[in-house]
Protein backbone atom coordinates (compact mmCIF):
# COMPACT_ATOMS: atom_id res chain seq x y z
CA UNK A 1 0.00 0.00 0.00
CA UNK A 2 1.27 3.42 -0.96
CA UNK A 3 1.97 5.92 1.80
CA UNK A 4 0.13 9.22 1.74
CA UNK A 5 2.43 12.08 0.76
CA UNK A 6 2.66 15.22 2.87
CA UNK A 7 1.10 17.31 0.12
CA UNK A 8 -1.85 14.92 -0.16
CA UNK A 9 -2.31 14.90 3.63
CA UNK A 10 -2.33 18.72 3.73
CA UNK A 11 -5.04 18.82 1.05
CA UNK A 12 -7.21 16.35 2.95
CA UNK A 13 -6.67 18.17 6.25
CA UNK A 14 -7.57 21.53 4.68
CA UNK A 15 -10.72 20.07 3.15
CA UNK A 16 -11.63 18.53 6.49
CA UNK A 17 -11.24 21.91 8.20
CA UNK A 18 -13.47 23.60 5.60
CA UNK A 19 -16.11 20.89 6.09
CA UNK A 20 -15.93 21.23 9.88
CA UNK A 21 -16.24 25.03 9.53
CA UNK A 22 -19.35 24.47 7.39
CA UNK A 23 -20.85 22.19 10.06
CA UNK A 24 -20.11 24.81 12.74
CA UNK A 25 -21.82 27.49 10.64
CA UNK A 26 -24.86 25.25 10.22
CA UNK A 27 -25.05 24.52 13.95
CA UNK A 28 -24.80 28.21 14.83
CA UNK A 29 -27.49 28.97 12.25
CA UNK A 30 -29.82 26.41 13.83
CA UNK A 31 -29.06 27.68 17.33
CA UNK A 32 -29.64 31.28 16.22
CA UNK A 33 -32.97 30.33 14.64
CA UNK A 34 -34.25 28.82 17.91
CA UNK A 35 -32.69 31.33 20.31
CA UNK A 36 -34.91 33.92 22.00
CA UNK A 37 -34.84 37.33 20.36
CA UNK A 38 -33.78 39.21 23.51
CA UNK A 39 -30.09 38.25 23.42
CA UNK A 40 -29.73 36.68 19.97
CA UNK A 41 -26.24 37.71 18.86
CA UNK A 42 -26.38 35.18 16.04
CA UNK A 43 -29.36 36.88 14.38
CA UNK A 44 -27.52 40.20 14.72
CA UNK A 45 -24.54 38.69 12.93
CA UNK A 46 -26.74 37.14 10.23
CA UNK A 47 -28.25 40.57 9.57
CA UNK A 48 -24.79 41.80 8.54
CA UNK A 49 -24.07 39.00 6.03
CA UNK A 50 -25.99 38.34 2.81
CA UNK A 51 -27.08 34.75 3.58
CA UNK A 52 -28.06 32.74 6.67
CA UNK A 53 -25.37 30.81 8.50
CA UNK A 54 -27.09 27.56 7.53
CA UNK A 55 -26.70 28.41 3.84
CA UNK A 56 -23.05 29.38 4.37
CA UNK A 57 -22.53 26.08 6.15
CA UNK A 58 -23.92 24.16 3.21
CA UNK A 59 -21.72 26.15 0.81
CA UNK A 60 -18.57 25.49 2.87
CA UNK A 61 -19.39 21.80 3.24
CA UNK A 62 -20.05 21.39 -0.48
CA UNK A 63 -16.84 23.24 -1.38
CA UNK A 64 -14.81 21.09 1.01
CA UNK A 65 -16.28 17.88 -0.33
CA UNK A 66 -15.73 18.89 -3.97
CA UNK A 67 -12.09 19.85 -3.36
CA UNK A 68 -11.50 16.63 -1.38
CA UNK A 69 -12.95 14.52 -4.20
CA UNK A 70 -10.80 16.35 -6.76
CA UNK A 71 -7.69 15.78 -4.62
CA UNK A 72 -8.63 12.12 -4.22
CA UNK A 73 -9.10 11.62 -7.97
CA UNK A 74 -5.82 13.38 -8.82
CA UNK A 75 -3.85 11.35 -6.29
CA UNK A 76 -5.52 8.10 -7.35
CA UNK A 77 -4.63 8.77 -10.98
CA UNK A 78 -1.06 9.54 -9.92
CA UNK A 79 -0.85 6.28 -7.99
CA UNK A 80 -2.27 4.34 -10.96
CA UNK A 81 0.37 5.87 -13.25
CA UNK A 82 3.11 4.83 -10.85
CA UNK A 83 1.80 1.25 -10.71
CA UNK A 84 1.55 1.08 -14.52
CA UNK A 85 5.07 2.48 -14.84
CA UNK A 86 6.38 -0.16 -12.42
CA UNK A 87 4.60 -2.94 -14.33
CA UNK A 88 6.00 -1.76 -17.68
CA UNK A 89 9.49 -1.64 -16.19
CA UNK A 90 9.13 -5.20 -14.88
CA UNK A 91 7.88 -6.38 -18.28
CA UNK A 92 10.84 -4.74 -20.04
CA UNK A 93 13.29 -6.36 -17.64
CA UNK A 94 11.61 -9.75 -18.11
CA UNK A 95 11.73 -9.36 -21.89
CA UNK A 96 15.43 -8.44 -21.79
CA UNK A 97 16.25 -11.42 -19.62
CA UNK A 98 14.29 -13.74 -21.97
CA UNK A 99 16.34 -12.57 -24.98
CA UNK A 100 19.43 -14.23 -23.53
CA UNK A 101 17.82 -17.69 -23.52
CA UNK A 102 19.29 -20.05 -26.13
CA UNK A 103 16.91 -21.75 -28.50
CA UNK A 104 17.67 -25.49 -28.47
CA UNK A 105 15.15 -26.68 -31.01
CA UNK A 106 15.78 -25.20 -34.40
CA UNK A 107 12.97 -24.71 -36.84
CA UNK A 108 13.47 -26.29 -40.26
CA UNK A 109 12.84 -23.89 -43.07
CA UNK A 110 11.02 -25.51 -45.96
CA UNK A 111 11.45 -23.93 -49.36
CA UNK A 112 8.10 -23.05 -50.74
CA UNK A 113 7.24 -23.91 -54.32
CA UNK A 114 5.22 -21.37 -56.22
CA UNK A 115 1.64 -22.42 -56.64
CA UNK A 116 0.63 -23.53 -60.13
CA UNK A 117 -2.09 -21.54 -61.68
CA UNK A 118 -5.10 -23.64 -62.58
CA UNK A 119 -6.04 -23.79 -66.22
CA UNK A 120 -9.03 -21.70 -67.15
CA UNK A 121 -12.16 -23.72 -67.64
CA UNK A 122 -13.69 -23.67 -71.04
CA UNK A 123 -17.38 -23.24 -71.50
Amino acid sequence: MKKISTKEFIWYAACGLVIVFGIICMVFGIIGYHMPASNNFIKDFEAKIPLDLRIWGIIFMAAGVVVAVIALVVNAKKADREVEKKNRREQRLAAQSNMNIEVKSAVQIVEEKPAEEPAPESK
